[in-house]
């Protein structure tokens, strides 16, 4: 099945599964949260993103199908396969389309600080680590093993809810992108990443959590900034809504270029991610 034809098997089993009394998730669509699974339970995840790109005066249009499974370790660790299937088109003639596997994603993260004032009110700082492997079809791989680390907080009080999140990429390819033959992604170019991430959450609908409560609406707001050590800056915004049931959460966000100054990848024109994620 090709990442397209997925993505709408994707929002036929999220249709189903909305009149289902089944879900879970406590975090936007694109920026990471110190949340994670109980001990022995199974996060599934999928979430399509579509974005065109503008590659030195020719356009890029992306899909990818990003595949997540985390697992809950014990209370405070947890253990996450991120598999991404990518279908890449180029309009320029004379360079062929790509379509395959990017490049797979091992991550752990520790929540080593939980202060919870409410029932429903938390505080909580995880430490994140990982690895980046160079399992990508040709053209859609950084070549390297790329370990990274970050923190990631998360703060809930009452209808209001804040994610921020700093993480630092170590790219091993060794190959480097110039501004003659740029890459599409941030990442990809050979230099170091740093990631700033930080969204809000508003909880539409219920205004107050009672024991009939099956479901809630939230606005999310997200900013995410990618910074190459080479000097390639990228800002995007991301508003979006989030439904979330006892067992499942379906996710919906338009993304925004604010401000780019890149030389060595392509410039993002516009995308969408939505998603959907279902507790085991």
């Amino acid at each position: 099945m090709s990442p397209k034809h997925s993505a709408w098997a994707l929002c036929a089993i999220g249709v189903f599964l909305m009149g289902t009394p089944i879900a879970h998730a406590q975090e936007s669509a694109l920026v990471d949260a110190a949340t994670q699974p109980a001990k022995g339970r199974v996060t599934w995840r999928e979430q399509g993103r579509f974005e065109r790109f503008d590659l030195n005066g020719e356009r890029v249009d992306q899909f990818t199908l990003d595949t997540r499974l985390t697992l809950g370790l014990s209370k405070d660790w947890s253990l996450a396969l991120n598999v991404p299937t990518i279908d890449r088109e180029r309009s320029a003639p004379g360079f062929d389309d790509r379509s395959g596997l990017g490049d797979v994603t091992l991550t752990l993260k520790h929540r080593f600080w939980q202060h919870d004032p409410g029932p429903i009110d938390t505080n909580r700082l995880a430490l994140v680590t990982g690895l980046r492997l160079p399992a990508g079809t040709d053209g859609l791989s950084s070549g390297g093993y790329d370990p990274f680390v970050g923190l990631t907080f998360t703060r809930v009080s009452g209808r209001h809810g804040v994610n921020a999140s700093a993480r630092y990429l170590l790219t091993t390819s060794g190959e480097r992108a110039t501004s003659a033959s740029p890459v599409v992604e941030a990442g990809k170019s050979g230099a170091d990443l740093f990631t700033f991430e930080s969204s809000y959450v508003f909880r539409l609908s219920p205004s107050e959590y009672s024991s009939e409560t099956e479901a809630s609406l939230y606005f999310t707001a997200e900013s995410i900034l990618d910074w190459d050590t080479d000097g390639d800056i990228d800002w995007r915004l991301a508003p979006g809504l989030l439904y979330e049931a006892r067992r499942f959460t379906l996710e919906l966000s338009p993304i925004i270029p604010v401000a780019q100054d890149v030389d060595r990848r392509a410039e993002r024109e516009w995308g969408v991610a939505f998603g959907l994620r279902v507790l085991f």
